[in-house]
């Protein structure tokens, strides 16, 4: 029974440690708008939509400037028009980020109690465990994701939103055209990065724990 618990606790840790490292990367890709300046010239916006490099990054620092999470900024494009559908799908993403920030803070709350718990028992091993089991959790995710990119990206959006306004009309909604698919292909690929990175972290907090406890047991 203690081992079943000891599992269940570890994966549930694991969860809670893959939902920090996403909200960090897209807190790193939405601060990072020199992220996106990069795909203008790799990805030949400006040459593809016709759109001045000056007027894409315009546009795309005000959707940016609305997304983050509890700014108070007004949904506005300065040179491009946009629908009323467009507007209602930019509102139901800064509010799914809005409520992922609420939830960071929970999340952060939870993996402190639980990091307490741990460090109150001297086990480290839990840290090398949560490192591979987010590592095999996001290989499995990449994998899936890899074999058709396309079909990912709709049930995502099956997923976190209950209409169609996400498929936008580029006569409408010209912004899409700025925002390749690729573009969501590389910030994706960012996310599973963070996640990676983090779990390198997690082992090697693990060693360095575990040498913390095995000096400290040789003094004793």
């Amino acid at each position: 029974m203690k081992k079943f618990f000891n599992y269940i606790l570890t994966t549930f840790t694991s969860i809670l440690f893959i939902y920090i490292f996403v909200f960090i990367a897209i807190l790193f890709l939405l601060l990072n708008r020199n992220f996106y300046y990069l795909h203008i010239n790799y990805l030949n916006i400006d040459k593809n939509t016709g759109y001045s490099i000056e007027s894409i990054k315009l546009n795309y620092n005000a959707m940016i400037d609305f997304l983050i999470p509890f700014s108070n900024n007004d949904f506005h494009l300065p040179t491009l028009t946009y629908s009323v559908q467009g507007k209602i799908h930019f509102e139901e993403v800064k509010e799914i980020f809005n409520n992922m920030s609420l939830i960071f803070i929970i999340v952060a709350i939870i993996l402190t109690i639980i990091l307490y718990y741990y460090y109150k028992k001297k086990d480290s091993i839990f840290l090398k465990k949560c490192s591979i089991n987010c590592i095999l959790i996001t290989l499995l995710i990449c994998f899936i994701g890899y074999l058709n990119f396309d079909k990912s990206f709709v049930v995502f959006h099956n997923i976190f939103f209950d209409n169609d306004y996400w498929i936008f009309n580029p006569t409408k909604d010209p912004i899409i055209n700025i925002l390749p698919q690729e573009f969501f292909r590389n910030c994706s690929i960012v996310i599973f990065s963070f996640i990676i990175i983090g779990s390198i972290f997690l082992y090697i907090l693990y060693k360095l724990t575990k040498i913390k406890y095995l000096k400290l047991n040789f003094k004793l």
